[in-house]
């Protein structure tokens, strides 16, 4: 049974005032399986409508036998994920410092944790404008130790987006690339000058490390603006993503080589992968990196599934000039220390292991160069036009003499 307090407001205050780029990502060694999603919906994007009936679900667990005391503070951010100018009163009702009141204990586990989950707009914090938002979760009794941030959007949709994805480029044609073009219709809303008023942010498979910025309208008429045959918008094709899961500790699942106990943990090593940038395109119906929570005879996933050591390993040479990393959702797109894979000499493979929570996985190896902040698969995955990705397009609205960039429209479209 799920089990609740008394939702309090802290008597110190959060700091929210921060300049920084603000991304999904976890600060804190003992809290894991992080999930933003739409709530209620297997598979969707961190994206509302404003007063539009559905929540945000932010989902975690913190690897303790007890209950912790987790507060949680909102900001609204601008087009770029830095906090905006805007007060908490203008952009919502309700206070900061609330406590997460939605918690259960993992039931029958070899490994202890509390599930927390925070559905957001609810009775105590509603939003008054669109846009980008993020919440920081930190312990109550520790207001500067941000232990997570997870970030979302609310949509106002005053404007449709039509949009297509082609294998066919101005750079190659049906080979290792894709392009993406699209018609945003507003008929319902003025815009005047598009150029300077319209923010646009295209993003591949939610990856933060490739975002599209700084584009330009390629052609403008009444009521449509068009963005068509850019260079800016060609993206890497990029490969299907690779797959696993493990249900049961009785039993191997998809990519699973074999399942052991060493106390006090259940070790999952799965099947040692290849490069794929040398071999023909094969298609795999995968999730565009995400994962999902599940467990053999679970009425519960989230608390009644087990957390397991899982051993992944790259077959490969050392990749000279940078990184390898372990992408997808499983480390919330984020290249950093963390989802770095470490190299071992002695057998010749890149490796990684750390815990995950029992469930179905998607994950790829990208490259990052060094000194860079944007990775590449055509090393690791291989690039082919034929991929199946998912094109996130976000239109942002600020018309002269406004403060904050208006969420107006969101298009997921899937080639």
């Amino acid at each position: 049974m799920r089990a609740g307090i008394l939702m309090l407001v802290l008597p110190i205050v959060i700091a929210v005032h921060v300049s920084a780029q603000l991304f999904t990502d976890v600060n804190d060694r003992l809290i894991k399986t992080l999930q933003v999603k739409t709530a209620g919906e297997l598979i969707s994007v961190p994206c509302i409508d404003l007063n539009g009936g559905k929540q945000i679900e932010i989902n975690f667990d913190a690897l303790s036998a007890g209950f912790n005391r987790y507060a949680y503070s909102i900001i609204h951010c601008d087009a770029d994920w830095k906090p905006s100018v805007l007060t908490p009163v203008e952009y919502m009702s309700g206070f900061q410092g609330l406590v997460i009141d939605d918690y259960a204990s993992g039931m029958g586990t070899t490994v202890s944790y509390t599930n927390y989950r925070l559905l957001l707009p609810n009775r105590d914090v509603q939003f008054k404008v669109s846009g980008n938002y993020a919440v920081r979760i930190c312990e109550e009794s520790n207001p500067a130790h941000i232990v997570l941030t997870a970030c979302f959007s609310v949509v106002e949709p005053l404007v449709n987006i039509s949009a297509t994805v082609t294998g066919n480029t101005l750079i190659d044609t049906y080979a290792s690339r894709q392009q993406v073009d699209f018609t945003v219709n507003h008929k319902a809303l003025p815009v005047p000058y598009p150029q300077t008023e319209l923010k646009v942010r295209v993003c591949q498979n939610n990856r933060r490390d490739n975002v599209v910025t700084d584009i330009l309208p390629s052609g403008i008429s009444a009521g449509r603006i068009e963005y068509a045959n850019l260079r800016e918008l060609i993206f890497e094709a990029g490969n299907e993503y690779r797959r696993f899961e493990f249900l049961s500790p009785r039993y191997n699942g998809m990519h699973v080589d074999g399942v052991s106990f060493h106390h006090p943990y259940y070790h999952v090593t799965l099947a040692s992968d290849i490069l794929r940038s040398a071999r023909s395109y094969q298609y795999d119906q995968d999730q565009n990196g995400r994962f999902f929570i599940n467990c053999i005879n679970c009425n519960d996933p989230d608390v009644q599934a087990d957390y397991f050591f899982v051993h992944f390993t790259l077959d490969a040479d050392p990749l000279a000039g940078g990184s390898v990393h372990l992408a997808g959702d499983i480390y919330n797109n984020v290249l950093d220390e963390k989802s770095k894979m470490g190299y071992n000499r002695e057998t010749g493979r890149y490796e990684k292991s750390f815990l995950l929570k029992q469930g179905n996985y998607n994950y790829h190896y990208l490259f990052l160069p060094n000194g860079q902040s944007r990775a590449s698969a055509a090393l690791t995955e291989g690039d082919y036009y034929q991929s199946e990705n998912e094109y996130g397009i976000y239109i942002y609205y600020r018309p002269q003499g406004e403060r904050y960039d208006r969420l107006i429209g969101a298009e997921r479209i899937c080639r």
